[in-house]
This record gives C-alpha cells, structure tokens and sequence, in this order.
C-alpha cells in the first residue's frame, strides 16, 4: 500500500510546486503592469533603496519627478525635481543618490546628488556645452569620476574624465568615445569605442591619476560596441557585438587578466536587423 501512494503523492507534490511557479509568475506580471499603467515605467529602471525602491520620471512638462514605492510598487511619495534634465545614469549609495543627466536648458551635462526623499543636496555642471554623459562611479571616499564624450572640429571625440571637479583628458588621432568607467585594483577600467577604419571597442587600465598603464584594442574587422562587462576575481568579461555591412551581428565573449591579455573568447551567431535582400 505504501508503494501505491507514493505515484499520487508526488504528482500532487508536482502540482502544488507548478501551480507556485505559476502563481509566482502571475504576481509578476500584475506588478510589472502595475509599473507601467500607474507610473508608465518599467522594472529596469527601478533603484534599490533600503527596502523600497526609487525612480526618476520625465512629466508632460519636461521637468522630472522622484519616485519612492514600496516592495508591492505601491506610492510612498513623489516630489518635483523642479530641472529639465535627461537621466543617462542613476546609483543609490549610503541613502544617496546619484544622477548623471544631460541638462536640456543648459545643453551639458549635469550631476545631481538627492537624499532619499528625492531633495537636492547638490547639483553641479559639468564638461562643455554638447558634452554627451556616459558613466560615473562613487568611491569609497566619496569623490566623483564621470566619464564625458567631448566633440572638437579638429580632434573628433575626445573622453574627458572629471575627478570631481578637475578634468583629464583621454585624446589620441583617431575618435574614441567611452562607454562605462569601473573600479579596477587600484585606478579604474576604462571601456568604450575608437575609430579607425572601422569601430572598435578598447580597453583600458588607469592607475588613480588616470595615466594609462595598459591598453587592449578588439578588432573582428567588423563594427564593434560592447553589450555587457563584468569583473571577477581581478578578471574581465566583456560581452562585444560585432557587426557587419548586411546587418549580421555575432556575439563574443571575452575574458581578460588584469593585465589586459586575452585569456579565453567565444562566438555565438545572432541575426538582427537582416536586410530582406539577404534572407533566402
């Protein structure tokens, strides 16, 4: 007899758990509506605050307005920015957080520092006029690095990193553009696009001066942008999409030491975007 209710007893064990998984994903999908049709935003932009999370949205007026909700996306309060601004990057540190935005009435780039009632502590302009926002880091003592992708007639684009307030510049012949900017050992990594004949992505190690020490180029012979970076035990996995003329794009992975050389990479192939002429 035993033996006999062992066979209904696990497929009631079975049932109970998919019929969990399914209610799980149901109150998934009700929140995520919940975001879009009470707030019109979505998970990604959500930012993790003690136990609620926070989030910037742009008003019919172009000003912005901060967000506080709860774990069930339930409104704990809002409160007007009171700027025109694009939010590029958004990090929540110490009950704090941090803005890089493009100013739309000053035309350049602006980092804002709220408490986390959405009040402004601080805001600060940064780089020149037409300066595209790209990334920005907090370190532990609380200064600022901001990466900026700066436009000259002469020079093509140029990266200037901002150490609070005072700028380095990044520059050589050809057009580099940065993309993200980490903590890495004891300076920064540095990731973004140069272009020569075609784009690439490059790679590089700054001490915390921002002299580089270590530079890698990735090249497929195609046009190359990052999609994803991680940094593991002192190693760097970067996610390339490279693409050519007809719209194909291939997917590498790559891992990197600390000192920049290629430890391991792979390939997978994904279409996008394929022209009709060259399907069938």
């Amino acid at each position: 007899m035993k033996k006999l209710l062992l066979f209904p007893l696990s497929l009631f064990i079975v049932g109970c758990v998919n019929n969990t998984n399914i209610n799980k994903k149901m109150d998934t999908t009700k929140k995520d509506m919940k975001l879009l049709n009470d707030y019109h935003t979505t998970k990604r932009n959500l930012h993790k605050l003690g136990n609620d999370f926070i989030f910037l949205n742009l008003n019919s007026n172009g000003q912005i307005t901060f967000y506080k909700i709860d774990k069930n996306y339930d409104l704990i309060s809002s409160k007007k920015v009171g700027l025109v601004i694009t939010p590029h990057q958004i990090k929540v540190k110490n009950d704090k957080v941090y803005v890089l935005a493009y100013s739309q009435t000053k035309n350049q780039p602006i980092f804002l520092i709220l408490d986390k009632d959405g009040n402004i502590l601080s805001k600060k302009l940064l780089g020149k006029k037409f300066n595209t926002p790209k990334s920005f880091l907090v370190n532990e003592n609380n200064s600022i690095i901001v990466a900026l992708n700066s436009y000259s007639k002469d020079n093509g684009t140029d990266i200037v990193i901002y150490e609070d307030s005072t700028p380095h510049t990044i520059s050589t012949k050809y057009s580099e553009e940065a993309t993200t900017i980490l903590p890495f050992k004891n300076g920064y990594l540095l990731i973004g696009n140069i272009s020569q004949t075609t784009q690439n992505v490059f790679v590089a190690y700054l001490d915390k001066n921002f002299k580089q020490i270590w530079t890698r180029d990735i090249d497929f012979g195609l046009e190359e942008s990052l999609k994803d970076v991680k940094i593991e035990n002192n190693e760097i996995i970067l996610t390339i999409i490279s693409q050519n003329y007809t719209g194909m794009e291939e997917y590498y992975t790559i891992k990197l030491d600390s000192n920049g050389k290629i430890l391991t990479h792979s390939k997978k192939f994904e279409i996008k975007n394929y022209p009709l002429k060259f399907q069938g």
